[in-house]
Order: C-alpha cells, then sequence, then structure tokens
C-alpha cells in the first residue's frame, strides 16, 4: 500500500471509530523531505490517494488538484520540530476535545496512556484553526509526547505511520473518557 493510501485508510477509520464526524480532522504522513496531507472538505469515504496533496516541508503544493487541509500549518511546523515524526493524525473525538475544553493535561497515569502517548498529554492554548499560532502551541504542547490536546479543538497524535498515529488518538480519547468518569 502507497504511503498516500495509508493517509486515506486512517481517515477513513478514523471516521469509522467515530473520531471525527462530517469531513472534520486530517491526516499526514511525510516521505523524505515530502508530506502527504488529507484534503480540505472532502468526505472521507469519497477520497482517494489521488485526493491527497502532497507539500514540499515549507509548504508549497507539490501534487494534487484540491486545497489541503485548513491544519497543514499544524503538520508542517511539527514535522519541521520532531524528525521522529512519520505521521500525524489530528481527530475531534468528543470526550478528548471536551476535555481540552478544560485547559488541562489529561493524565491519568495509566500504562496505556504511558505507552500510547508517552505520558500525560498537555493541552495546548486556544489559537484559531489553521493558525501559526496553533501550529506554535501545537509543537510545544507535542514536545516529547506522542499526542497533545489542542484547546478546544481536539487530539494531535504523531507515529510512525498514519495507522499507528490512529492508534494513539483512540488510546487518547479512552483515556479522556476515564477521566471525565473518575471526575
Amino acid at each position: 500500500m502507497s504511503l498516500r493510501a495509508e493517509v486515506v485508510a486512517a481517515g477513513r477509520e478514523m471516521l469509522r471509530l467515530g473520531l471525527v464526524a462530517g469531513t472534520s480532522g486530517n491526516v499526514s504522513a511525510r516521505e523524505g523531505d515530502r508530506v502527504h496531507i488529507t484534503p480540505s472538505g472532502l468526505p472521507y469515504g469519497a477520497m482517494d490517494e489521488d485526493d491527497v496533496v502532497t507539500l514540499s516541508l515549507d509548504g508549497a503544493v507539490l501534487s494534487g488538484a484540491r486545497e489541503p487541509s485548513s491544519e497543514r500549518r499544524v503538520h508542517l511546523a511539527v514535522y519541521a520540530a520532531r524528525p521522529d515524526a512519520g505521521a500525524l493524525v489530528h481527530s475531534h473525538s468528543v470526550h478528548a476535545t471536551a476535555w481540552s475544553f478544560l485547559g488541562e493535561p489529561l493524565d491519568t497515569g495509566t500504562e496505556e496512556l504511558e505507552h500510547a502517548a508517552g505520558g500525560a498529554v498537555l493541552t495546548a492554548p486556544f489559537a484559531p484553526t489553521g493558525s501559526d499560532e496553533i501550529a506554535a502551541a501545537a509543537v510545544e504542547a507535542l514536545a516529547g509526547r506522542r499526542a497533545a490536546l489542542l484547546g478546544r479543538h481536539g487530539v494531535l497524535a504523531m507515529a510512525e505511520s498514519p495507522a499507528r498515529a490512529l492508534d494513539v488518538c483512540a488510546a487518547v480519547e479512552r483515556q479522556a473518557q476515564i477521566a471525565l468518569l473518575l471526575r
């Protein structure tokens, strides 16, 4: 399976798992000095690998006829800051997004959270979608971890592949459910 196909598959699975609704969220994967990212506003069920947009690391569109995700600045900023990031998934799962409104770290102290995210998941301050501010806040909150909450927005997870980054998003959502039940 091509890396572009893996991006589409992760997007479809994110929708199937209920971690997004409609066309929200986005997925990307780095391949050398290129980033493959989901297009803006296209339903995951209608998406195929030809719809994925390929960007240079400085954000120039290298291929693809569609508009890249509105959160491309977040993805590019993380790839610039984290050479260990092979893929990123940004979900809008209900419980984790709800937790992000608290502005607190998500820290259940469970082995699952430690294994999936590298410890407590920090919450970045709110910043407008698609802005340089949200990109900078995401990079800071993700430092030393595999997941961050974007304030009043959702989860950002990184891993070596789109499927693994999606697994991190799912684990963060589960831990947010546990944290909210404990409250």
